[in-house]
């Protein structure tokens, strides 16, 4: 379950929502901010910028963790001492949030020398697991509710009340998003092919958040594909096995461009049923992952159908010929 996105998602849309598991439920959110970590390709998403009920601003670090990492909270400790350097004036706390016992590594940065603790360090944690997902789902805000299958208690039954709290409660503009991230966090409880006729295609085909996971997906493909082939040549193995794996690569990469081209077609039918479909068919010309996902993205964002028409136009016919 790939949840990296979702949660940096889901911060971003209900940071006020997730106050509660700070115990800073009395604060109010300013801002939620993206900040580049200095020669390193890591970047702090979940940063909240923070205002106290006595006035007080201040900033919060949330480090999401799913998976077993024993350097965690060093990695915490590293975030919070370099936003300290810049911010040197402002209060800056941190908190990891395990989403699965497996993830969950302690609270405690302990060096001890000959017996002796030099340094305890005492990192605020929330185990999500301990959570009760009826009371989320029953008297927690709707950021809550989403988070809710993670928790104690979750149930099928509760999935579905969490998707009504969407649709009744959430703006029109963030119920795509939030049903995709609920979507991910259900997988466990809920096969995806019922959670998809609960909600219908239709509403996760308007999320940006499939476009995302699309390509995130793409990417975790790709790479272990061609891991295995690198790993193959520096051990010289023969030719053959080279190509095979190659040969793999390439028919992942069709599969993948398949899958998107009846995503991006569904999308256009969908918003746009009276799109002539000798254009629809376009889209089967296309067949980079990439361009088909930016194509998606585009058609998502068309205010009306010629300008979904004047994108299809524009896409080369199986003929090499462009359509008129």
């Amino acid at each position: 379950m790939q949840t990296d996105i979702p949660l940096k998602r889901l911060t971003a849309l209900c940071a006020h929502d997730l106050l509660p598991l700070l115990s800073n439920g009395e604060a109010h959110v300013i801002a939620v901010e993206t900040l580049e970590l200095p020669a390193s390709a890591t970047r702090l998403d979940n940063v909240l910028r923070l205002r106290s009920s006595g006035g007080q601003e201040y900033l919060h670090v949330i480090e999401w963790q799913g998976y077993t990492d024993p350097a965690v909270l060093w990695r915490l400790l590293g975030y919070l001492a370099w936003l300290g350097q810049r911010h040197h004036q402002q209060v800056v706390i941190g908190t990891v949030i395990y989403l699965n016992p497996a993830s969950d590594v302690g609270d405690t940065l302990r060096q001890t020398v000959d017996g002796d603790d030099l340094l305890v360090w005492q990192v605020p944690v929330v185990r999500l697991w301990e959570q009760d997902a009826e009371e989320a789902v029953q008297r927690g805000p709707l950021g809550l509710a989403v988070l809710s299958p993670l928790m104690r208690g979750a149930t099928e039954a509760l999935v579905e009340q969490v998707v009504s709290q969407i649709l009744t409660d959430a703006p029109l503009t963030q119920q795509a998003d939030l049903l995709s991230i609920l979507g991910v966090f259900a997988e466990p409880l809920m096969p995806t092919e019922r959670f998809v006729a609960l909600i219908g295609k239709e509403r996760l085909m308007s999320s940006d958040l499939i476009t995302y996971l699309v390509n995130e997906k793409i990417a975790t493909i790709e790479k272990e594909i061609e891991k295995k082939i690198e790993k193959k040549i520096e051990k010289k193995i023969e030719k053959e096995i080279e190509k095979k794996y190659a040969d793999e690569l390439q028919q992942t990469r069709i599969t993948l461009s398949r899958a998107i081209q009846e995503l991006v077609e569904d999308t256009v039918i969908f918003r746009f049923p009276a799109t002539p479909a000798v254009l629809v068919r376009n889209i089967r010309s296309c067949t980079d992952a990439e361009q088909l996902a930016a194509l998606h993205h585009a058609i998502l964002q068309a205010p009306d159908q010629p300008t979904v028409e004047a994108l299809l136009t524009a896409l080369p016919t199986e003929g090499g010929r462009r359509s008129v």
